[in-house]
């Protein structure tokens, strides 16, 4: 956020400057109104930064290379002009990632807003002036998008109108201007459908792609160490290029993981890198506001359906029961009504998906106790939707850990027997003698020369860093003892093809 307010000030201090654009791509037109309205910057603005950025990079690598490296003009030419350009588009994405973050909050709670609507139409009858209603709503929601909602309800008290200042209106979220368009095309009818949003349209996508996308960080993290490895045993080697190719293939591997596998898709019955506990945890909380729906559909009040969902399945709660238990205590002693209980409860669970959940349950409930049993078993509906596509994914996962296994046994080996040649290599380019016994002043000088020291942590960093992201794919549990066996089988191979060569000699 900080570098986003940085970069907002730059963009607006050279507004009024003449200076050549450099355009990764034609923003659509809703991005504009919103970079003018969110940030008060013009794409105009970016695009001229983007290639101020490009040139100081430019200058930077072009500079620094040419004094710390003995490349043709040409190649530190391409390598400069090349990464200057990768920064200069990672600087023009910070916004584009701000507003994409707000996009998928607004689509992720979007389902939420749709189905306390209807209850408030349902509760208020036909004459109610539902385009204010729903103003308000969105006004007293936690949604990005809150006060923008505000200042309409204070443009609506001035005396205009509320249908126009509606359809003016345009969100990140290109959901949720369908959603309002639909309202104000419809008269604001309660007969909506719930149709899947585009954030479950993304994640069936990326499940449909992650299969693909894991043989490519397979094929990296298992390929590139083996090529790294005859690179340094061909050539003589050079030491700024291995301090530069061994934190990229760590940043490589590190964003390839991220990109590929790290799914920032926020639907209410999806865990992200859930542990058991955490899945055991959220699977209890579904079964009891299962209970609690069923109670309320039988005319309880909420109280008497809260304290019924606990007692009905009491033994079922093994992680929530300290909390459910003790805020059922205070409810039977009257020391707390049920919307506070709802907010203490909020604040044990830690985290937003309970938050968020036990909030629009307070809200419906107090909206219409009667009807809120209807949009509570709608909100479940859709947990269970989300948590099908969950199983698929841990499907997938599961089906990758065979390979992972393999492959984190499989690395060591053929890495620690490839660099156990360091020898052989040596002979071959004439720095020990080929006839004889080798002395063990020319054995320690060989064991302990910068060339052996260079190749064997290199290859061991690789092993390391592969390993470690082979397991964080199916999220092993017992992740450090593995990578401690894997570094160990590289240790063994290692020496033991070393010293195999040498008795040769």
């Amino acid at each position: 956020m900080a570098l986003n307010n940085i970069l907002i000030r730059f963009y607006q201090k050279i507004h009024n400057y003449k200076i050549p654009k450099l355009k990764f791509k034609e923003i659509d037109n809703r991005y504009k109104i919103i970079y003018r309205k969110e940030f008060n910057v013009d794409v105009n603005d970016v695009n001229k930064a983007n290639l101020i950025i490009f040139l100081i990079f430019f200058n930077i690598f072009l500079i620094s290379s040419i004094f710390l490296t003995q490349f043709s003009p040409l190649l530190i030419l391409a390598f400069s002009f090349l990464l200057a350009l990768i920064i200069s588009y990672f600087f023009s994405r910070n916004l584009d990632k701000e507003i994409l973050k707000k996009e998928n909050q607004l689509n992720a709670l979007l389902y939420i807003v749709k189905i306390y609507f209807s209850l408030i139409q349902k509760s208020h009858g036909d004459n109610a002036d539902n385009a204010i209603n729903f103003i308000q709503l969105i006004s007293e929601f936690k949604l990005p998008i809150s006060k923008d909602f505000r200042k309409i309800l204070n443009k609506i008290q001035l005396g205009e109108n509320p249908e126009i200042l509606l359809s003016k209106v345009i969100t990140p979220s290109l959901d949720f201007n369908l959603y309002i368009k639909g309202l104000l095309l419809s008269d604001f009818s309660n007969k909506y459908r719930l149709n899947e949003n585009s954030l479950e349209k993304k994640f069936r996508k990326y499940l449909r792609e992650i299969e693909s996308k894991l043989s490519v960080l397979f094929f990296f993290g298992l390929f590139f160490p083996l090529g790294l490895c005859f690179l340094i045993l061909f050539q003589r080697i050079n030491y700024i290029i291995l301090i530069s190719v061994l934190p990229l293939f760590f940043i490589s591997l590190k964003t390839l993981n991220k990109k590929f596998l790290k799914n920032n898709f926020f639907l209410l019955g999806l865990i992200n890198n859930y542990s058991k506990e955490e899945k055991a945890k959220f699977n209890e909380f579904v079964s009891f506001l299962l209970s609690f729906t069923l109670n309320l559909q039988k005319n309880s009040s909420p109280e008497l359906a809260f304290v019924k969902a606990y007692t009905q399945n009491e033994g079922h709660y093994t992680i929530l029961e300290s909390p459910l238990k003790t805020q059922i205590s205070h409810l039977l002693n009257f020391s707390c009504t049920f919307d506070e209980i709802l907010e203490k409860l909020q604040i044990e669970l830690k985290s937003i998906r309970y938050k968020i959940i036990l909030n629009v349950i307070g809200k419906l409930v107090a909206q219409n106790a009667y009807l809120s049993h209807e949009k509570i078993s709608e909100i479940l509906n859709e947990i269970s939707i989300h948590q099908k596509l969950e199983n698929r994914l841990e499907i997938i996962i599961k089906g990758e850990r065979f390979k992972v296994l393999l492959f984190l046994f499989l690395l060591p080996i053929i890495i620690g027997g490839i660099g156990g040649l360091f020898p052989l290599f040596n002979l071959i380019m004439g720095n020990i003698p080929s006839s004889g016994s080798l002395s063990f002043s020319v054995l320690f000088e060989l064991l302990f020369s910068y060339d052996f020291v260079i190749i064997f942590f290199s290859m061991l960093f690789c092993v390391f860093i592969s390993s470690h992201y082979f397991l964080e794919i199916i999220s092993y549990e017992r992740k450090r003892i593995l990578i401690v066996v894997s570094n160990v089988i590289f240790i063994l191979i290692f020496f033991s093809t070393f010293i195999n060569i040498l008795n040769y000699f």
